[in-house]
């Protein structure tokens, strides 16, 4: 005779409420519990009542199970099935939490979604720069500490196709000189919008558009989210080209999409108002940035973990003009190094020029290659302003700089860098094994990802005499991924300054070695 279905689930319960996937002991001595894998484990009683109900109803647990998913899926089906109008609609718009990389609500029927997140950077660093060096840079290098970042945001998703990103950084500032009853300065700190923007997806003949302050698609690396960096600093390129003193993001609009099959390519076209600051401000007539990119995976294999990326950007754009203020626009290149301390308004600059000028053009490639545990990246930009000057009476001339790194990673565990094919850049990694987890015993195991870096870093601002110094930069690092939301980061730099042919600085050449260390965690 065979089991009515509620003694077969009865059945089933029994003999799952018996299993177990793991036992604890007490180690010998120390007491500490351990972890062990073993096979499933029965109860004496679950393992009698499932012999029982296999002998009488000639079912084997699989049909036992299979039984009891038809019957909880008939009921769910017929509960659905009799909900009136009114209660589809409030169980579609009904909203639920869980944990996706940070805090994240969403309604059933996935048209909103709101996260909830944010950011840290606590850098540590130390400094042996000679006193040539010292003597002849805008503020001499100094131990020192900082949060690096510290960001909120909010981003979501508003009836299926309009997007929203809100993000605020606490940690800029900038520096306030020659104030009454004062001497020398003072560092102010600000709040500054980073991501600051509104977006309409699934256009056809489109794909997106985007309105807001944002990145120039413009460099591998300036793509790569501050989250997610291998270095704790980008290359001399970031400040002296694609962020400089508006902190790489700027108000516009874009339009861009994936394009191929498996969207193996990335295209994006944007209209953007020029700024010198971090607050997505610009009242300068006329000034405007078209920039573009397009980039092609020509391989990718095993979710990324084989993959090559090739990449070209440019950029047409106006120098910065000044409201009132007559005559042709600014433009200023300068880097901070590789490792910083303090305030950013303090940060020591090792090479940069301002410039008057009309308008420039800037022509970038990229490449990026994952082979298993093996990361390789490079990019060149080459930068030309026309009709350049020091001041405004003087005869202009076009000037071109140019800089560029390479760089490669390994990783010492069974990891691999995660690239996104949404934004053609690394995204980030999730070790296969996060350190200090606990197990159900309460014991800790895992070793988290570690990674070790090497980077190559040049940087050319010296062209027909109007010369802002010549920086080469070596950088090796260990990252330490805790789990895919915190990573320690160590990095020892040497940067080869090379000054000789700047005016009033020809004295400060010289090699700036530092050792920076920085626990981040972001949700």
């Amino acid at each position: 005779m065979r089991l009515p279905h509620w003694l077969s689930l009865l059945s089933f319960v029994l003999v799952s409420v018996g299993v177990s996937n793991s036992v604890c002991a007490q180690s010998g001595g120390g007491g500490s519990p351990q972890y062990f894998t073993s096979e499933p484990v029965y109860s004496a009683t679950a393992a009698a009542v499932s012999q029982q109900a296999k002998a009488s109803s000639g079912l084997t647990e699989a049909q036992i199970k299979q039984l009891i998913d038809d019957h909880m899926s008939d009921k769910e089906k017929s509960a659905k099935e009799n909900m009136t109008a009114e209660e589809k609609k409030l169980q579609a718009s009904a909203m639920s939490a869980r944990w996706h990389d940070g805090l994240e609500l969403t309604t059933g029927d996935k048209a909103f979604r709101t996260h909830i997140g944010g950011r840290t950077q606590f850098d540590s660093a130390w400094f042996g720069a000679p006193n040539n060096v010292n003597d002849n840079i805008n503020t001499p290098y100094g131990d020192g500490v900082d949060f690096r970042r510290a960001r909120l945001r909010i981003d979501g998703t508003l009836y299926d196709v309009h997007e929203y990103a809100v993000e605020y950084d606490f940690m800029n500032s900038f520096r306030v000189r020659n104030q009454p009853g004062t001497t020398g300065f003072l560092d102010e700190t600000v709040t500054a919008p980073t991501d600051l923007w509104w977006q309409i997806k699934q256009i056809p003949f489109i794909g997106n558009i985007r309105i807001g302050n944002q990145k120039e698609q413009i460099g591998f690396e300036h793509a790569v989210s501050s989250r997610f960096l291998p270095f704790m600093e980008r290359s001399f390129n970031q400040d002296a080209f694609y962020g400089g003193s508006f902190n790489g993001f700027t108000p516009g609009i874009t339009i861009f999409d994936n394009y191929g099959r498996d969207d193996m390519g990335l295209w994006n076209v944007g209209l953007f108002k020029p700024t010198n600051n971090v607050f997505g401000s610009s009242s300068g007539d006329g000034d405007y940035a078209l920039t573009g990119r397009v980039t092609r995976l020509l391989n990718y294999q095993d979710e990324g973990r084989q993959l090559v990326h090739l990449g070209l950007s440019g950029r047409q754009a106006s120098t910065i003009s000044q409201a009132g203020v007559p005559g042709e626009g600014t433009i200023s290149f300068r880097t901070r190094d590789a490792v910083r301390s303090g305030l950013s308004a303090g940060w020591p600059v090792p090479a940069g020029i301002t410039l008057i000028g009309d308008d420039m053009q800037w022509a970038n490639a990229e490449f990026a290659a994952v082979n298993g545990p093996w990361t390789f990246q490079s990019e060149y930009l080459v930068s030309g302003l026309q009709d350049a000057r020091l001041i405004q009476a003087a005869p202009g001339q076009t000037v071109t700089y140019h800089g560029g790194y390479m760089q490669m990673g390994f990783y010492l565990t069974d990891d691999h860098d995660n690239y996104s094919k949404e934004r053609g850049a690394f995204d980030r990694v999730r070790p296969k094994s996060n350190f200090y987890s606990v197990d159900r015993c309460g014991a800790a195991k895992g070793t988290g990802a570690w990674q070790v870096v090497f980077r190559y870093n040049h940087l050319d601002l010296n062209d027909k005499g109007l010369n802002g110094g010549i920086l080469d930069g070596y950088t090796t690092g260990l990252n330490w991924f805790w789990n895919p939301n915190m990573k320690w980061q160590f990095n020892y730099n040497i940067t080869d300054r090379d000054v000789s042919q700047v005016a009033g600085l020809a004295g400060g050449s010289g090699n700036i070695y530092a050792y920076g260390m920085r626990l981040a965690m972001d949700f």
